[in-house]
């Protein structure tokens, strides 16, 4: 049999058949149609016709040469998710809930709001995604930034292996969540080789670890390649530092002072500032002492400042930026970096021993109070000090505006952000009884989660005094929302009886009252579903090994231990 006859003869006819398909078949009516297809209708037929080529074609197709097989994933030694988990885990993936019809967020919780909780308690108790969930989870991360360095994480060395596979996931590549495929910072040999030879977001998460475990060898390994990494790998290698940063790294960041890339300079000077008893912390202690101090002469002490005339090359070489922004003049804007980088520990003897809340009482003289304030607020959360964040914040009864050291509720979170976890609580707790919960929503945001008690019960109260008053409801669905990922699980029985419809006041919003139940419900169902999920993920103690034989085969699941709340 003549194949290439054949061959040539199904094409001719398929071109044929795709002609009169494009014309229409009264135009150019088809030809060579099998005699049962041309004995019916002329459009039929060529449908027929063309289904039946095509099957042909497909039949008569020669396999292509394989391609080679991918390496196999890595093994991941972390234990899987409890079948419970593994079934939320794919609910919570699959999104949110869907809408009310009324265009309101509804009673149901909201899924997606919820993933990057369950996402650390899963990670903090050391489990890997189920294979099947890694599609869906590195497309969520892809889509969240926010997601990506906890489902990096669950993912593991699996989900960078299948990043590599779909260019779409390439991200997971530069990430820092490669998570599960690391090396034992005391495995020099191993370290070694992935330093070497690994990807990007291998040598972060390295770097990272071996940072964490003995912050002189991750020293050391980033200094053995510094001189060849590119200035955007260089930024972030050095931003690793911060872990365990101390006086040690004084002389590796000093050298980065002189490196090519601005932005390098800039956080090399950011973490010598940071270390107050650096050189560079000393220089700008210098120069600050030379702008800033008491004035004796006035009749109430009172502190002066002469803001710098020039921004010279030593100065430059320091971190300090000579090109004000827009809307700044130059000697100002000097002035606060100056004060910023310079430690806040020499203050006290430069203003006579006083105390922080000594020194933020004192009056400024020509109006640079706003300029100097705000400089020692960058200065106390850059170099982490509450004693300083205290002063500045004041009394959280002071409206936001008028407090001694800020201007912005912004700034008051920044300070927040320094104190203990306790004090935190206590004084948002107390800034919202004073003030409501219309300003509070970005102190809240710095508060650690769950909300300890005295700050749930804060929240609570005055959400409970909105909805009496009548407020307009939908001005607070930014705080509902806070309340559904913050409060504690417990809180849910507090709420029962602000789920039912209460009665309008008059001169309430119109649907204020359905607005707050239907929100009190969903926060109610939100924070149980939190419950729940904390159980399906908090591994089940062994009491086999204690337990007398005839209980430890009947051992009841809710003995359990209970690890602090999502």
């Amino acid at each position: 049999m003549d194949t290439t006859s054949t061959t040539d003869g199904a094409a001719r006819l398929w071109e044929e058949l795709v002609s009169s398909a494009l014309l229409g078949t009264d135009r150019r009516p088809p030809t060579g149609l099998p005699g049962p297809l041309a004995a019916r209708d002329v459009p039929g037929a060529l449908l027929e016709a063309a289904a039946l080529h095509t099957v042909r074609r497909r039949a008569g197709l020669r396999p292509g040469a394989a391609a080679p097989l991918p390496e196999p994933a890595p093994e991941d030694p972390r234990a899987p998710l409890p079948e419970a988990a593994r079934r939320r885990l794919d609910q919570l993936l699959a999104g949110r809930a869907a809408p009310s019809p009324a265009g309101r967020r509804g009673s149901a919780p909201d899924l997606a709001e919820l993933l990057p909780q369950w996402l650390a308690l899963a990670n903090r108790h050391g489990y890997k995604a189920s294979p099947a969930a890694l599609p869906a989870l590195l497309d969520a991360a892809r889509a969240r930034t926010d997601l990506r360095p906890q489902a990096l994480r669950l993912a593991g060395p699996r989900g960078l292996w299948l990043a590599r596979l779909n260019p779409e996931w390439r991200f997971a590549l530069r990430g820092t969540g490669a998570g599960g495929g690391l090396p034992s910072p005391k495995d020099p040999e191993g370290v070694r080789a992935l330093w070497d030879e690994g990807l990007f977001a291998e040598r972060v998460a390295l770097l990272a670890a071996v940072r964490t475990d003995e912050p002189a060898a991750g020293r050391a390994l980033l200094a053995s390649t510094w001189s060849v990494e590119r200035a955007e790998d260089r930024l972030m290698f050095l931003d690793s530092l911060r872990n365990g940063l101390s006086d040690a790294d004084e002389e590796f960041l000093e050298e980065a002072l002189g490196d090519r890339s601005r932005n390098v300079r800039a956080t090399a000077a950011e973490l010598l500032s940071a270390l107050p008893a650096s050189a560079l912390a000393g220089r700008m202690a210098g120069r600050a002492a030379t702008c800033v101090g008491l004035d004796r002469t006035a009749p109430v002490p009172t502190i002066a400042v002469e803001a710098p005339h020039e921004c010279d090359a030593a100065m430059q070489r320091d971190g300090l930026v000579a090109t004000p922004p827009a809307g700044r003049g130059e000697r100002s804007w000097w002035l606060g970096q100056l004060v910023e980088a310079a430690p806040l520990s020499s203050w006290p003897a430069r203003f006579g021993g006083r105390s922080p809340e000594g020194i933020v009482a004192l009056p400024v003289a020509d109006d640079w109070q706003s300029e100097l304030h705000a400089a020692w607020c960058r200065a106390a959360v850059r170099q982490r000090d509450p004693a300083w964040s205290r002063a500045l914040l004041g009394s959280p009864a002071v409206p936001p505006a008028t407090g001694p050291g800020t201007s912005s509720l912004a700034e008051r979170a920044q300070l927040l952000s320094t104190l203990a976890v306790e004090q935190r609580a206590r004084w948002v707790a107390s800034f919202v009884a004073a003030h409501g919960l219309s300003e509070a929503f970005q102190l809240l945001g710095v508060c650690a989660v769950p909300w300890a008690e005295p700050l749930g019960e804060a929240v609570i109260d005055a959400l409970d005094i909105a909805r009496e008053a009548g407020s307009y409801p939908w001005s607070f669905s930014g705080v509902m929302g806070l309340a559904e990922r913050c409060l504690a699980p417990e809180a849910a029985r507090q709420l029962e009886s602000l789920t039912a419809r209460s009665d309008e006041a008059e001169g309430s919003s119109p649907g204020a009252g359905d607005y707050w139940a239907e929100a009190f419900q969903r926060l109610v169902s939100t924070l149980r579903l939190r419950a729940a999920m904390h159980a399906e993920l908090t591994p089940t103690p062994d009491l086999s090994a204690n337990a007398p034989p005839h209980l430890s085969a009947s051992a009841p699941p809710h003995l359990s231990t209970t690890p602090p709340p999502l």
